[in-house]
This record gives C-alpha cells, sequence and structure tokens, in this order.
C-alpha cells in the first residue's frame, strides 16, 4: 500500500515534467505530418513542372524543325505563340514555306 502512495506521490511531483513530455511528442507528431504534407506537394508540383516543360522542349523542337505535326503527326500542334509569324499558314503571316 505504501508502494502504491509513494507512486502516486511521484507521478504527482512530476506532473509538470510529464505533461511537458506529452506536449512535445504532440507537438513532433504534428510537425513529423506537416512536412511530410509538404513534400508530397512540394513533389507533386515539381513533377507538373517537369512535364510542362518536357512538353514545352517538344513543341520548341517540333517548331525549329519545321514539322508543327511531330513525327508523323504522333503529337497535337504547338502553341501557336511558338510557331514563326513567317511560317505560319493562317495568313497572318505570309504564305507559309511550301508556297
Amino acid at each position: 500500500m505504501f508502494a502504491v502512495i509513494l507512486v502516486l506521490a511521484l507521478l504527482w511531483w512530476l506532473r509538470w515534467v510529464i505533461l511537458a513530455g506529452v506536449v512535445i511528442t504532440l507537438a513532433v507528431i504534428v510537425a513529423r505530418w506537416l512536412l511530410r504534407s509538404y513534400a508530397e506537394h512540394r513533389a507533386a508540383e515539381l513533377a507538373r513542372l517537369q512535364a510542362i516543360r518536357h512538353r514545352a522542349e517538344i513543341q520548341n523542337a517540333q517548331v525549329l524543325r519545321g514539322d508543327p505535326q511531330g513525327f508523323y503527326g504522333r503529337y497535337p500542334l504547338p502553341d501557336p505563340e511558338l510557331i514563326p509569324r513567317w511560317y505560319r499558314v493562317d495568313g497572318a503571316g505570309g504564305p507559309g514555306p511550301c508556297g
């Protein structure tokens, strides 16, 4: 019986230390969760930017090669802003390369 009272007295005496430990543990768990969610968000953003860069490289190669349809029409037309004015066939920049 004396041991139980001694343990309870010790826990009562250490209550602020125990509470501080619980608060620190919760803070660490929340910080890890926030950092993990930020890392996932950042990875998704970087993947999206990489896809945009890859598509821009393909479109630039299509325009510079003079083949806006890509390899046998495999790719859609690039952005109209990338096609030089002298190449366009829409009448805005002349007859185009074939005529």
